[in-house]
């Protein structure tokens, strides 16, 4: 049993509760708290990997963490790139200095989160920085009080080929496909039956759309009713267009925040761990 495994637990789930309470109250998730989160998993790693290449190894993560945490403009570019630059070679240092390649491939997956969020696959700042969080908070899988349930074999080859961050947006698409089917289900219940939409989103009076956290999945244009299957924004004029035709129900898709998906997959990936 590790304690240091019980106690990254322990301390991870008040921040992501915390980030998934005010993405979806505010739709807004202060900075403060993934930069909190990583110091504390910064100090966690220095305990668990105390040896001068174990730390080296550190530096690279901590600056390409940190670092995203300032807006640079114009010329303070420069020093973006430069550190950048220094990451990157400290990084290549490490590979040298026989640092444990957990470390390395902390580093690899900052990178890679950085990475998706700047190509728009991980959308939202906040989504990036939960998981280069989970990356930097547990290196290696964690074992504590018989838990997780599931512990694959060859487990140094899985946590390099496979690492504990991984398993965790592995989980958090697995809660997103079951909050899919849950909405298909309701919909069926209530009798409100369309495809796609059904899978997507729910009925409801139109009256109540601008007080949800809801995105309007129909619209009227140039004449005709259509359905939008990825809305992103609505207009109180698109309300009123519907309207006039005499829709008292709409479809409507609900604003889900990333991060509370985040959040199941990490939990669950601490209780019942890969059983792949």
């Amino acid at each position: 049993m590790s304690y240091i495994d019980l106690a990254r637990f322990i301390i991870a789930i008040p921040f992501f509760t915390i980030a998934s309470y005010q993405d979806w109250k505010d739709r807004l998730i202060s900075p403060t708290i993934w930069f909190i989160l990583g110091f504390i998993a910064f100090g966690l790693d220095i305990y668990q990997f105390p040896t001068l290449a174990g730390i080296i190894a550190l530096i690279p993560s901590v600056i390409l963490f940190y670092e995203w945490f300032f807006e640079w403009e114009g010329r303070e570019k420069y020093i973006q790139y430069s550190l950048w630059a220094i990451a990157f070679g400290v990084f290549a240092y490490s590979i040298f200095v026989g640092a444990p390649s957990s470390l390395m491939v902390m580093f690899i997956l900052v990178a890679l989160f950085r990475g998706l969020h700047s190509i728009k696959i991980l959308r939202g700042r906040a989504d990036a920085r939960a998981l280069m969080s989970v990356a930097i908070l547990q290196p290696l899988y964690p074992s504590f009080f018989g838990l997780p349930l599931f512990i694959p074999p060859y487990l140094n080859i899985i946590e390099l080929t496979f690492p504990f961050a991984f398993l965790v947006l592995l989980y958090a698409a697995i809660a997103s496909v079951l909050f899919i089917i849950s909405l298909s289900i309701r919909n069926a219940a209530r009798g409100d039956f369309g495809f796609p939409e059904m899978f997507i989103g729910y009925r409801m009076p139109i009256e109540e759309v601008d007080k949800k956290h809801v995105w309007l999945m129909e619209r009227i244009e140039d004449g005709e009713h259509v359905l939008y299957v990825h809305p992103d924004s609505h207009t109180r004029e698109d309300i009123e267009k519907l309207k006039k035709i005499g829709r008292e129900r709409v479809w409507v898709q609900p604003k889900i925040p990333f991060i509370i998906f985040i959040t199941a997959g990490l939990i669950a990936a601490y209780l019942l761990g890969n059983f792949i």
